[in-house]
């Protein structure tokens, strides 16, 4: 909360006493009835100011996810607590902008509603809020604030192109890969070993414990679910411009998005900014935060591969600049049974497709061109 005397308050009251001290000393009795005045004046606006009038406001984004261009509002609810509200004002600040709303007449039967337009057109996280409750008095010499609601956080994913399964032309294992561990149930058998009190009968080998005149029970390798990275190049000198970092930022999106609902546990990484995860909600949600800047790809992939070295699709997007030879010394980290997808944004070059082996690699010059590359090199 914030409680002021704005420069018009500082001017009455500076106003008020040199009236006062010339109507005493000459005997001028207007400046005496002027000081009077504006003392009443200002005693009258900061009692309006000062006056209990509680505001009971919810903020709340319709809705609070969306893609690039598409629309939302800030719906802002208003009622009064006990006594009504005449013309009250509120300031909502929206990407460093603030944006004013006044209803005409609030009370405790009669709430007000009104929505504002949120700045959709670039990707990125937007704070919305909080409404603050601005209070002045009818000459404006006082002005008190309080914040009403909470700053909330409106992300603007990037868009995405709808993909064909990475699994169709790369491979994928389904039961994963064996690990080291030992389980009593899984894909990948072990060895058999005795009999214990709570082992499950169904895992029981009668022809073996029939020749060896004891319960055997198999024995499994835990194994892991697919892994795929993407990886972003976060470097600001990969790319011409911004507009072509957005195009790689919906590209490596694209990929991440697809490669979790083909079943793959996703590292999806730029810069400083990892997540793993299998939910393709949490993927958008990253993108929204995705900053070109001075660190490099190599870095991304050094860090992802530390706890994803397993991995069995590494797809990596860069820019026109990205020098290709630093791109294959990056995605050295990851093992070399690893599927290879490497996307290039390029919006002056002609969309094309090569494959070598276990790596597919892509020229994009927009992102419609993202499927029908990927599905013709996987076809």
């Amino acid at each position: 909360m914030r409680r002021r005397v704005t420069p018009t308050g500082w001017g009455l009251g500076g106003l008020a006493l040199v009236a006062a001290w010339l109507g005493e000393r000459y005997q001028w009795t207007e400046l005496v009835h002027l000081a009077a005045t504006v003392g009443v004046v200002l005693a009258l606006g900061a009692v309006t100011v000062l006056l209990p009038r509680r505001a009971v406001v919810e903020l709340e984004l319709r809705p609070s996810r969306v893609t690039v261009g598409d629309g939302a509002v800030a719906a802002l609810d208003v009622r009064a607590h006990r006594l009504p509200l005449l013309a009250p004002t509120f300031v909502v600040p929206t990407a460093g902008d603030a944006r004013g709303v006044r209803p005409s007449l609030v009370t405790t039967t009669r709430p007000a509603r009104v929505d504002l337009t949120l700045p959709t057109e670039h990707r990125g996280l937007v704070d919305v809020g909080p409404a603050v409750h601005v209070r002045t008095d009818l000459f404006g010499a006082f002005r008190r604030e309080r914040a009403v609601t909470p700053t909330l956080l409106l992300h603007v994913r990037p868009r995405i192109a709808h993909l064909p399964s990475l699994s169709a032309g790369m491979v994928h294992d389904l039961e994963g890969v064996p690990s080291d561990r030992l389980t009593a149930s899984d894909f990948s058998f072990h060895a058999l070993r005795e009999y214990v009190p709570g082992d499950d009968p169904r895992h029981v080998h009668w022809k073996s414990s029939a020749r060896a005149g004891s319960l055997l029970v198999r024995q499994f390798q835990l194994t892991r679910h697919s892994h795929a990275s993407v990886l972003l190049d976060p470097h600001r000198d990969s790319y011409v411009d911004s507009a072509e970092f957005e195009l790689a930022v919906s590209a490596a999106t694209s990929v991440a998005v697809r490669a979790a609902q083909d079943g793959f546990e996703v590292a999806f990484a730029c810069g400083d900014e990892v997540t793993v995860t299998t939910e393709v909600s949490s993927l958008l949600d990253l993108a929204c935060r995705f900053t070109w800047g001075s660190s490099d790809l190599q870095h991304t992939c050094a860090r992802v591969s530390g706890g994803m070295g397993g991995s069995s699709l590494v797809a990596t997007v860069t820019g026109s600049r990205a020098d290709g030879a630093a791109v294959r010394r990056a995605v050295s980290h990851f093992p070399t049974s690893a599927d290879v997808l490497s996307v290039r944004a390029d919006h002056g070059a002609e969309p094309r497709t090569a494959r070598s082996g276990r790596s597919t690699s892509l020229v994009v010059d927009d992102l419609p061109h993202l499927a029908s590359l990927l599905a013709k090199s996987l076809g």
